[in-house]
């Protein structure tokens, strides 16, 4: 049993690797006719993974450039279309991730920075201060992440691993987390009073 990543690439992900298995196939035909016909077929397969566009000129023009990117304009077919110029097709630079990434990603980066920020401080009752609040932070991310109870040891000691072990922690103390309560507003009921009078036209 092969695994995906243990395969090659695709080149165009959203047709899957059945697609591009079946462009490999069609490399492997030496009939002319044959593999014409074949490559007509597939691209009515490529278009029934979205029918709603699949009858628009344009977009058939679009599913033989994608069936002559996936096989790098090896398939020697007749096209109603020109090839596509791949080198125009090409990345020419790789987007870095600037954000960086997140080990919990359900506390957020900005909570990271806040506690390499903590590390920094040099006086301690504002350090701690400032510790305490990290901590209710963190504890209220992971309910509203997780929906479940969680253990204080927990968040000292996901705090203590984000800090590097670089500060003084009080694992036994409990953090407080206060959720904002919902305030029910009753409507009261207006009531009209019946009047018995009756309306008279005056002649």
């Amino acid at each position: 049993m092969k695994y995906n990543t243990e395969l090659k690439p695709l080149i165009i992900p959203e047709y899957g690797r059945h697609i591009h298995s079946m462009i490999d196939r069609l490399k492997e035909i030496e009939d002319d006719d044959k593999r014409n016909q074949q490559a007509k077929v597939l691209i009515n397969i490529m278009g029934n993974l979205n029918t709603h566009l699949r009858d628009v000129d344009e977009y058939k023009y679009k599913l033989w450039d994608h069936l002559f990117i996936m096989c790098n304009n090896e398939l020697n077919i007749e096209s109603p279309y020109p090839k596509p110029n791949l080198a125009q097709t090409q990345l020419k630079e790789r987007i870095n991730n600037t954000q960086g990434t997140v080990r919990n990603k359900h506390y957020g980066k900005l909570i990271v920075l806040l506690i390499k920020e903590a590390v920094k401080i040099k006086n301690e009752e504002i350090k701690l201060h400032a510790i305490d609040r990290i901590a209710q932070q963190m504890k209220r991310s992971y309910l509203n992440w997780n929906q479940t109870n969680v253990q204080d040891s927990k968040i000292w000691t996901d705090l203590e691993s984000f800090s590097q072990e670089k500060l003084n922690l009080d694992k036994n103390k409990i953090i407080p987390v206060y959720q904002p309560q919902q305030q029910h507003y009753s409507r009261k009921k207006t009531f009209y009073k019946k009047s018995n009078r009756k309306n008279y036209q005056k002649k």
